[in-house]
């Protein structure tokens, strides 16, 4: 590799300062940076190296991991963008090999601009470059939310089943709690005027009467959807059966996809408003590509048929994300751990007309454990909110439905604590109002 300098001087680069690194891990870190260094003529130093066991928590980012190593660099941008892709080859080592260094993971941040006042304040500097690097990858941008959503009868979840119950351990905490995965559904949340909107949005008409297409007959519109379109697993975490099974199935266009994620659309820009509102204890955000990069729209639809076939599983798990930005902030971590963002995927079933119990095409979530499962039909403008880490799988309409389509807009959404330490309770302060869980499964097993 070649790097560059804007002076005369050989390239360096220097650590500065770092936060929750005990002595053992700093040292394995530092040893990474060397490694990346080997075979160029940059010379790596720690003679000046602020060490603070302690973590950081930069304010405005609540569940931040803050393991922060900071170096300086006399080098450009592009030469110090090389070199932190060569770290962080090196740092996989630590973290993901069949022995690891590293039980977490380390923000590691190289600038050509820390001044020398970063030995005066340098907690907050620490806190600060946590919080740019969230705000340059969206971590945390909200949804969009317009002045007023219309027609919400109630914020009331029909169903709030617990399903998936475990002792699991938080390795940040070093404790152990007892976790179930949580399903919401909700049949007032969405009103039939928004329902006939945002299936507009998912078939791509400006008006409910514009499109001549009879999906009943012919099945989805071929202009707007497309065999193996759905697209809801990361990469990493396909097996060859969802890969066998992904090619029968509909899903958007790649153009609808970029349609319905990136163009304004005020029936998603209310239904997004309502979402927000629906949890005020939080920070409500579509998953950002910082988390699987861009195999995972954080917007889509289906279009599941008589025949299709599907496989159960997860959208994400905050436990299992791959290298990334994401990961460098936030760690690793159980799902509903708390004061740590949690990851949910909502669900909102479009048809103007569907007969669950002649057509099937239910939502059915597993329960690992006893290896039941839960079935949740379909009807008009009804919303799953669930656990991303919860199973389940789309089931194939019967074949009484013909061709006709279950049609169906799925968000990708994480939900981020407002204060350090929070609870991560879905219902909150409306506790009171909702009905009382329905433990299916292991989730009976409360210890």
């Amino acid at each position: 590799m070649s790097y560059t300098i804007a002076e005369n001087d050989r390239p360096t680069v220097e650590a500065v300062a770092c936060s929750g690194l005990d002595n053992r891990e700093l040292s394995e870190v530092m040893r990474a940076v060397q490694q990346a260094c080997q075979g160029s003529t940059i010379v790596c130093g720690t003679d000046n190296l602020i060490s603070m066991e302690s973590r950081c928590s930069p304010p405005s980012v609540p569940g931040a991991l803050g393991r922060v190593l900071l170096m300086h660099s006399n080098m450009d941008e592009e030469s110090i963008e090389m070199l932190q892709f060569a770290i962080a080859e090196q740092m996989d080592e630590l973290l993901y090999s069949e022995a690891p260094s590293l039980d977490q993971p380390v923000f590691i941040t190289i600038r050509n601009d820390v001044p020398e006042s970063i030995k005066e304040d340098d907690m907050e500097w620490l806190n600060s470059v946590v919080e740019q690097e969230v705000e340059q990858y969206g971590m945390t941008t909200p949804l969009a939310k317009c002045k007023e959503a219309k027609g919400v009868a109630s914020f009331v979840p029909t169903l709030h089943l617990e399903i998936d119950g475990a002792q699991t351990v938080d390795p940040l905490r070093s404790t152990t709690f007892w976790d179930t995965s949580t399903v919401l559904v909700f049949d007032g949340l969405v009103s039939e005027h928004l329902r006939k909107r945002l299936l507009d949005v998912a078939l791509g008409r400006k008006e409910s009467n514009q499109d001549d297409w009879d999906d009943v007959v012919e099945g989805p519109n071929p202009n707007r959807w497309v065999r193996g379109g759905l697209s809801d697993i990361p990469n990493e975490d396909k097996t060859e059966e969802d890969e066998a099974d992904e090619g029968p199935c509909w899903g958007l266009t790649e153009d609808a996809v970029g349609d319905i994620c990136f163009h304004h659309h005020d029936a998603i820009e209310e239904f997004e408003t309502i979402l927000s509102d629906l949890f005020p204890r939080f920070t409500v955000t579509r998953l950002p590509e910082a988390v699987f990069g861009t195999t995972v729209s954080p917007l889509t639809a289906n279009a599941p048929t008589h025949g299709d076939t599907f496989n159960y599983h997860i959208d994400g798990d905050p436990s299992l994300t791959p290298p990334s930005p994401w990961t460098d902030v936030y760690g690793r971590y159980p799902n509903r751990a708390r004061g740590k963002p949690r990851f949910v995927s909502c669900l909102v079933y479009l048809n103007e007309e569907w007969n669950g119990e002649k057509w099937g095409a239910p939502t059915r979530f597993l329960d690992p454990p006893t290896e039941e499962a839960y079935e949740i039909l379909p009807c008009p403008g009804r919303v799953v909110i669930m656990d991303q880490d919860v199973g389940h799988t789309v089931v194939s309409p019967t074949a009484a439905a013909g061709k006709r389509p279950r049609y169906s807009l799925v968000w990708k959404l994480i939900l981020h604590p407002k204060e350090s330490d929070q609870d991560m309770f879905l219902a909150g302060e409306r506790i009171s109002d909702w009905p009382e869980p329905v433990l299916f499964g292991s989730a009976q097993q409360i210890a």
